[in-house]
């Protein structure tokens, strides 16, 4: 090997190894990049407010794209569900009742026009019998037994409608007697015999006693979604014997509901000095430790996590309290998960650097 071959093999070399480590660095460089680009998509800083709750901010590009949705949380004027469920009446029997009453009515008015006829009869009778006997005694008689059949059966009939008041107010009470016997269109139970309407009976709890009977109260299926409004018709004559309160009957304006169904029933919160409920979305629900959380967007892209008191579980959600929300928070209710996972990413990596 000559002199010339080896000065271009070192220079050839010495080109390598400048382009390995142009590479090294190149490669260093996008690395660095990618860690950033890695952190910059994080969150910006987590951190414990004023009231010791802890706070998100993400920058704009991840709340942009990660679907996060606000709107105004919904106060509710409900109060707590009572803790028994409202069931849809069999109102057959009722309507049975009902027929019967009117067949009676109709067989006590046909009796008694026949009654008054039959004693025209009879006192004519009497006069022509009075009158040198153009009437015999025996048909005199037979007038009389008539009169005696049909007055017999006119107190049967009398005694069957009132075994059958007592039996309607035994089992359904004085309002629904007066349903059945009179003729009234303008109430509102008439839609209970026309199968336009439904008869609810819920027990009240005894703690709720002392306060005066709701007159409106909703309703919902425990399965549904819907939301019925029930008003109140009379106190039942009958009670639940496995359970301490007041029974009650109420109306709802639908015929969709099926006799039997369980349905939990709110009443509006109209009371003073009632602590104040939500009405929060499911989707809008974490949990973490074993409590139920929110988040709420007190300014732009800043996130407070907030606890909340579960009450009752209604329509799409659940009826809640807390002391930390107020009626113009915006409350998240899409991305609460993605929240609290960015929360737990950024626990973690803190830990680490620990």
């Amino acid at each position: 090997m000559n002199k010339k071959s080896l000065i271009i093999i070192v220079v050839q070399s010495f080109v390598i190894m400048i382009l390995i480590w142009v590479v090294i660095f190149i490669g260093s460089d996008e690395f660095t990049d990618d860690s950033l680009v890695e952190e910059d998509e994080s969150i910006s800083f987590l951190e414990i407010n004023a009231d010791g709750l802890s706070q998100v901010r993400l920058n704009q590009s991840i709340v942009k794209n990660s679907g996060i949705v606000t709107e105004k949380i919904q106060t509710s004027d409900k109060k707590m569900s009572f803790s028994n469920y409202g069931i849809v009446q069999a109102t057959d029997t009722l309507i049975d009742l009902k027929n019967i009453h009117d067949q009676l009515l109709q067989d006590i008015a046909t009796l008694q026009n026949q009654k008054k006829a039959e004693e025209k009869k009879y006192f004519a009778f009497l006069e022509l019998n009075k009158d040198e006997k153009n009437i015999s005694d025996q048909v005199l008689l037979d007038q009389e037994a008539i009169l005696n059949n049909l007055a017999v059966t006119l107190e049967k009939k009398a005694t069957l409608k009132n075994n059958l008041k007592q039996k309607v107010m035994t089992q359904w009470g004085d309002k629904f007697y007066r349903l059945i016997s009179e003729n009234e269109d303008k109430s509102n139970l008439k839609k209970i015999l026309q199968g336009n309407a439904r008869l609810i009976k819920i027990t009240l709890p005894s703690a709720e006693s002392n306060n005066p009977v709701p007159k409106k109260i909703i309703f919902s299926p425990i399965n549904g979604n819907n939301e019925i409004e029930g008003t109140f018709v009379a106190e039942a004559p009958t009670i639940e014997p496995s359970i301490l309160g007041q029974t009650f009957y109420y109306l709802i304006n639908s015929s969709e509901l099926r006799i039997g169904s369980k349905l939990v029933g709110f009443y509006k919160n109209d009371q003073k000095n009632q602590k104040k409920l939500y009405e929060i979305p499911n989707s809008a629900i974490v949990w973490s430790n074993g409590i139920s959380w929110v988040y709420t967007e007190t300014e732009s892209n800043l996130f407070i996590k907030k606890p909340i008191n579960l009450i009752n579980e209604i329509k799409s959600g659940w009826l809640a309290e807390s002391k930390l929300l107020n009626d113009q928070d915006l409350l998240v209710i899409n991305g609460a998960q993605l929240l609290l996972s960015e929360e737990y990413k950024y626990q973690i990596k803190n830990e680490n650097e620990d």
